[in-house]
C-alpha cells in the first residue's frame, strides 16, 4: 500500500475551517500533513496543528517549495485548506501506479454563512487543475501542477476528472471577510486575490479585488445548476471563527454588507447568455479533449467583454429589457 501526503499553505483566517479540512483527509487515508505557515504568524493555525500532532513549517513567502525535502511519503498533493482531496483518489493510484495524475476543480459557494455545514450544495466543475505526484519522480513542488522528472505515466484532466478536488471557494460572507486582510494580520490574505481590477476609466468605472469577480461568475454559475447532496461532512468551528470576528475594526455585518454588495454588482455585469454558453463550453471542453484552463484568467476576460457590451446600446437595450422582465415576474 501507498502512503500520502498533502501540503497544504495556511493563514488565520483558514482556522474556523481548518479542523474540517483536517478531519477529511484523515478518513480517507491522508498519513502526513506538512503545513507551510509565514515565519511567526498564523497563532490560531499553530494551535489546531499542535492539537493534532502535526507539524508545521515555516518560510518567508510561505513557498510550497520548502518542504519539499521533508516529505517521505509515496505521494503528495499541494492544496488549499478550502480543497478537498476525493476519497477514491488513493485506490486508483494503488492499482495503476502513475507517476503524477491532473484533476479539475468541482466548485461550490455561497454567500449564506450556514451553507458550509449545509448537506445539499450546487457544483460546477471547472478545469483548473490540482496535481497529485510520486515524491520519487518529483522535480519541484508546485501549487496547482507539481515538476516531475521520472518515466512513468503522467495522467492529465481526462482522467483526473474522475477524482475532482472538491473546492469550497466561498464557505460563506464570513469566509470573505477573513480573507479580505483587514481581520487577520501578516497573512496570505495581504497578497493573496487582492489583484485589482478596474474596468474602463471614466465616471462608470469599477474597481474591486480579482477575488469578488471570481465569486461572482461562480454565484451566477452555480444558479444554472441543480442541488446535490454534498458527499463529504463538513464542520465550522465557531469558537474560532467569533475569535476572529471579534478583531474585525467595527460592525462585521456591516463589513460583510459592503462585500456583499460588490460581489452582486459584478454578478450583474455578466450576462446570463455568457455564463450559459460558458457552462456549456465547459462541459463540451471536459467531454472531450480536456486541458487545464486558468480560471482567474477566463472570468475576467467574460467579466471585461460583458462590462464593454452592457456599455454599448446593445447593452443599454438589454439591460432594459431585463429590467422590464424582472418587473413583470
Amino acid at each position: 500500500m501507498s502512503s500520502f501526503a498533502v501540503a497544504v499553505r495556511v493563514f488565520d483566517g483558514e482556522a474556523p475551517y481548518l479542523q474540517s479540512f483536517i478531519d477529511h483527509h484523515r478518513r480517507i487515508g491522508v498519513e502526513a500533513f506538512y503545513p507551510v505557515l509565514a515565519p511567526g504568524a498564523a497563532p490560531l493555525c499553530r494551535e489546531i496543528f499542535s492539537r493534532n500532532g502535526i507539524v508545521f513549517h515555516e518560510s518567508d513567502g510561505q513557498r510550497i517549495g520548502s518542504v519539499q525535502e521533508s516529505i517521505r511519503e509515496d505521494y503528495v498533493a499541494v492544496i488549499d485548506a478550502d480543497e478537498y482531496l476525493h476519497p477514491d483518489l488513493f485506490s486508483f493510484l494503488d492499482e495503476e501506479n502513475i507517476e503524477s495524475l491532473l484533476m479539475p476543480w468541482r466548485l461550490t459557494a455561497s454567500m449564506n454563512d450556514d451553507f458550509f455545514e449545509a448537506p445539499q450544495k450546487r457544483f460546477f466543475v471547472f478545469p483548473q487543475v490540482k496535481s497529485i505526484v510520486k515524491t520519487t519522480a518529483l522535480k519541484r513542488l508546485r501549487l496547482h501542477a507539481s515538476n516531475t522528472i521520472g518515466s512513468g505515466r503522467c495522467l492529465g484532466v481526462a482522467q483526473g476528472q474522475q477524482f475532482p478536488v472538491q473546492h469550497y471557494y466561498l464557505r460563506g460572507l464570513d469566509d470573505l471577510l477573513l480573507k479580505e486582510g483587514g481581520v487577520v494580520k501578516r497573512t496570505l490574505a495581504q497578497s493573496s486575490g487582492r489583484k485589482p481590477v478596474k474596468l474602463n476609466a471614466d465616471a462608470g468605472a469599477m474597481d474591486f479585488p480579482s477575488r469578488h469577480a471570481r465569486v461572482a461568475f461562480l454565484l451566477n454559475a452555480l444558479n444554472a445548476m441543480p442541488v446535490q447532496l454534498d458527499p463529504y461532512r463538513m464542520s465550522l468551528d465557531r469558537t474560532m471563527l467569533d475569535h476572529l470576528r471579534n478583531d474585525v475594526e467595527g460592525d462585521p455585518e456591516a463589513a460583510k454588507q459592503v462585500l456583499r454588495d460588490s460581489v452582486v454588482k459584478i454578478q450583474k455585469v455578466y450576462r446570463r447568455s455568457t455564463i450559459h454558453r460558458e457552462i456549456k463550453s465547459t462541459q463540451q471542453l471536459l467531454a472531450s479533449d480536456p486541458c487545464k484552463v486558468s480560471y482567474q484568467k477566463r472570468v475576467l476576460k467574460l467579466l471585461r467583454q460583458d462590462f464593454q457590451f452592457r456599455r454599448s446600446w446593445l447593452g443599454r437595450f438589454e439591460n432594459a429589457r431585463d429590467s422590464l422582465m424582472m418587473h413583470w415576474t
